[in-house]
């Protein structure tokens, strides 16, 4: 059946249409530079953009007294901010550390975003000043490698051992360090395995699988979660254009290529993937009543089963690394404006911003139907 990245149920019309804007969450892209080059990467991969302009990433890095002016701005409007850092490898950013000092002294929670491959010399860094750590790990090592690069696996567990070593020394909870593995057709007759082999290589490590409705009840060391592809497809992504053009006078960027999937149903073997599931959801003892059904979700696109809204453009705020702002973290296509022209209340609360929100009270885009966003609730939030 079954994966619990995207849960049965979801935001209502009703629930979209009382809502006011609030930011709670910003999402940062303050480069999209990246030490490795995973096939599947929308960004660096085999169908990603920055390949073919790798020059253009490494100068594009946000300017960090813009940045941090803004982020005054944004924390002045909110107590309680979350601050989603990602990239490429936001580690590689410039001003790394010093925006995240900047963020905690706004007591902002911080969550970070990583590959895993620069947690070592950052250890003590990382301890004082991040709440939650995504570290990506695509299967046992072999699996893994082939994804990422021959000794990827080693050195990212190797660096995880020196954050959990640091963690028991302070007697620590934070920061919680999930593992995700996302399901593609380069690992998923792994899935099954993931679990041994982490423990197997972690064996004085408390190993658990993430529960999506008790996330942080159980004590661990390393929790894992295992993540569906997102994707589109040719035929989505056209009618996608189209339809920005039309409803919303956005001419769209080439990024929803970089999500396209045409064959899945021949590159999945998706009884194998829900079965392997099912066994290893039953014996880790997780409810999985509100999974969706895998299969469904790779091979019906149109099933989004019974989810219909979502809230990120009420709640977050998005900022790439040109400084440009939008409400959706994948695409880059509508733009609410610029940080290096606007401010915070000027974007959150400017036309352009309250002209999208109304048009998604009433509709979805055609490529939202395989977004986290879409499958989130409103706890997410």
């Amino acid at each position: 059946m079954l994966t619990k990245a995207a849960s049965v149920g979801g935001l209502s019309v009703e629930h979209i249409q009382q809502l006011s804007p609030e930011i709670k969450q910003l999402t940062l892209f303050p480069s999209e530079m990246c030490n490795y080059r995973c096939s599947f990467c929308h960004i660096w991969g085999e169908t990603g953009w920055a390949l073919k302009e790798p020059q253009r990433v490494i100068r594009e890095q946000l300017d960090i007294n813009v940045l941090k002016s803004f982020l005054d701005d944004v924390t002045a409007n909110t107590k309680k901010l979350g601050v989603i850092i990602t990239g490429g490898e936001p580690m590689l950013y410039k001003h790394f550390t010093e925006l995240v000092e900047h963020l905690r002294s706004k007591k902002a929670n911080i969550y970070l975003l990583t590959n895993g491959s620069l947690i070592k010399n950052k250890v003590q860094f990382i301890m004082e000043n991040i709440v939650a750590m995504n570290i990506s790990i695509d299967g046992p090592e072999e699996f893994h490698d082939s994804i990422r690069g021959k000794g990827s696996f080693k050195t990212i567990c190797e660096n995880i051992d020196s954050l959990i070593a640091e963690k028991r020394k302070r007697n620590k909870m934070f920061p919680f360090i999930n593992i995700t593995m996302v399901l593609s057709k380069y690992n998923y007759r792994s899935a099954k395995d993931f679990m041994a082999a982490l423990r197997e290589r972690f064996k004085d490590a408390n190993v658990v699988l993430h529960d999506s409705k008790n996330p942080w009840m159980k004590r661990r060391d390393l929790s894992v979660n295992f993540a569906p592809l997102l994707f589109t497809t040719q035929e989505r992504g056209l009618a996608y254009a189209a339809q920005m053009k039309e409803h919303l006078d956005c001419d769209v960027s080439p990024a929803w290529q970089g999500f396209v999937e045409e064959s899945l149903s021949t590159d999945f073997d998706t009884d194998i993937l829900k079965q392997d599931l099912q066994d290893l959801w039953q014996a880790e003892g997780i409810d999985t009543s509100s999974f969706v059904d895998i299969q469904q979700y790779y091979a019906d696109i149109d099933n989004v089963f019974g989810r219909t809204k979502c809230v990120a453009p009420w709640h977050e705020m998005v900022i790439r690394r040109t400084g440009d702002v939008y409400p959706c973290v994948d695409f880059p296509d509508y733009k609410y404006g610029n940080i290096y022209e606007q401010s915070f209340k000027e974007l959150w609360e400017g036309d352009r911003a309250v002209k999208f929100r109304d048009y998604m009270k009433t509709s979805n885009l055609m490529v939202c139907n395989r977004c986290t966003r879409l499958f989130a609730d409103k706890e997410s939030f």
